[in-house]
């Protein structure tokens, strides 16, 4: 299971992401040989959505969802990326940004020089800003206006447990579920083993290369070539 933000759209051509990818495309086909491979899009890999749907006879080799359900016994599974999570109410607004973000491009000198890139930034910093503000939070607009082209340990450095919240708050309606999320790059499985973060393969949280093994309705939280994580976190 990929829960999303697997490629960079926003900062690359759609052709060139995949082309400079390439090894990883074919260790995941090698792989979907011997097992089901699902690919739930991301913020970042939004438009995946959109690839599928406009040309189903291309026969792409991975099935791309916006969230999934498996069944395992008594157990369901549910997997999302989690950015639903930052944005909260405001994520049916959100989405269509998303698509268009991935259409926005620069290969010669770079997003932040791109003009439509720097207008969408500027628009999403303040939407960003608005929802922050109608939250209740602290911040100001400064600290904003970058937000979109942070990373995502920067961006959400302040409103992680906010994020974990919401997270919690779904697992817990959703009776015999267990809800399997990322986007954060802060893995964790909380108390109770119904939510869990998959956490990140990139080297900004810690720990990072992380991933989750799921059976028989308990989810287990590895540190790649390494040990099992068996803390658990506290929702409070």
């Amino acid at each position: 299971m990929l829960l999303g933000d697997i490629v960079e759209m926003w900062h690359r051509d759609a052709a060139g992401v995949f082309l400079e990818n390439w090894d990883m495309v074919g260790i995941l086909k090698e792989l979907k040989k011997k097992i089901n491979v699902h690919w739930v899009a991301g913020n970042h890999d939004y438009h995946l959505l959109k690839l599928k749907n406009r040309a189903p006879h291309y026969r792409y080799p991975f099935e791309f969802k916006e969230t999934l359900e498996l069944v395992d016994g008594d157990t369901t599974y549910r997997f999302m990326h989690g950015y639903e999570f930052e944005y909260g109410s405001e994520t049916r607004f959100i989405k269509p940004i998303l698509e268009i973000l991935c259409h926005v491009m620069s290969d010669s000198e770079g997003v932040q020089k791109d003009e439509m890139w720097a207008y969408l930034a500027r628009k999403m910093s303040d939407l960003q800003y608005s929802i922050i503000t109608e939250r209740g939070e602290k911040g100001n607009l400064k600290i904003t206006t970058g937000s979109i082209e942070d990373r995502p340990e920067v961006r959400l450095k302040n409103r992680i447990e906010g994020i974990e919240r919401l997270a919690y708050a779904e697992a817990k309606e959703k009776q015999g579920q267990i809800l399997v999320f990322g986007h954060t790059h802060h893995a964790f499985i909380c108390h109770g083993e119904r939510l869990v973060n998959t956490g990140s393969w990139v080297n900004e949280g810690d720990p990072y290369n992380t991933y989750v093994v799921l059976q028989g309705g308990k989810p287990r939280l590895f540190v790649y070539g390494g040990e099992e994580i068996s803390e658990r976190k506290s929702m409070g």
